[in-house]
């Protein structure tokens, strides 16, 4: 399995051209191969920049999250966004040069439009599409990089009906493998000035290349998370 990092000139928000960008810096691609994307320039490609110039951050933090949950020990609140623990809703001013970056709009539309574009300039069937953004977990400094959306590739490989080392039947295992090659990705290409932020994930196991939309293999719906526990009393109240 390769990780192949994509150098690229800076994307200047408050827009810039992705798709140009991804003509004058991709390789060739090829059939089974997955394009990791970061979040922020998908964004910047879509215009979704806000200057930090009478910026009210609490109130696009409220507009942007799909939960909030207030902490008193930090400045801003813990914030669950397009189903991630992301940083202040994913807005970010690193690398915004004067701008507020915020996540896209509809992440999976996004990886839809690219994974389209790709195949149709490419002439290839098999490509998987994953756009990434830095995430925290629990008990854990630092952040690592997890898929906010992906197209053409199924979420998880499933075992079950597998057997193990000693012939035991595997009767509930499944692997989130698109968040592997999210953090896998985040690690080559970088998140703060490798100019970096498209690699190209080369001969993983085990995928299976799908069309439509497979969020709902691995998207968890809030009543369905073994972890609700964590944050129910904080959920809408219907």
């Amino acid at each position: 399995m390769e990780f192949l990092p994509v150098m690229t000139r800076v994307l200047l928000p408050p827009q810039d051209d992705l798709r140009a960008v991804l003509k004058e810096s991709l390789p060739p691609l090829r059939e089974r191969d997955i394009v990791v994307i970061s979040s922020k320039v998908v964004a910047i490609h879509e215009g979704r920049c806000v200057a930090k110039s009478g910026f009210d951050k609490n109130a696009l933090i409220k507009q942007e999250a799909e939960l909030v949950i207030p902490r008193g020990y930090a400045k801003w609140p813990l914030v669950v966004s397009r189903h991630a623990f992301v940083s202040g809703a994913g807005i970010d001013e690193s690398n915004g040069n004067g701008y507020h970056i915020l996540l896209p709009e509809d992440v999976f539309k996004s990886a839809q439009s690219l994974h389209e574009h790709l195949c149709v300039t490419y002439g290839i069937a098999d490509l998987g599409i994953i756009i990434t953004d830095s995430a925290s977990a629990p008990f854990r400094y630092g952040a690592q990089g997890v898929a906010l959306s992906w197209w053409g590739m199924e979420p998880l490989q499933n075992h079950i009906g597998r057997t193990d080392l000693f012939g035991r039947e595997i009767r509930y295992e499944r692997s989130n493998v698109v968040d592997g090659i999210a953090g896998g990705a985040t690690v080559v290409g970088g998140e703060v000035d490798e100019a970096t932020p498209i690699v190209i994930v080369r001969g993983v196991p085990r995928v299976t290349f799908v069309a439509g939309d497979t969020r709902d293999q691995l998207l968890a719906p809030f009543s369905e998370d073994r972890f609700r526990v964590l944050y129910e009393e904080w959920l809408p109240k219907d």
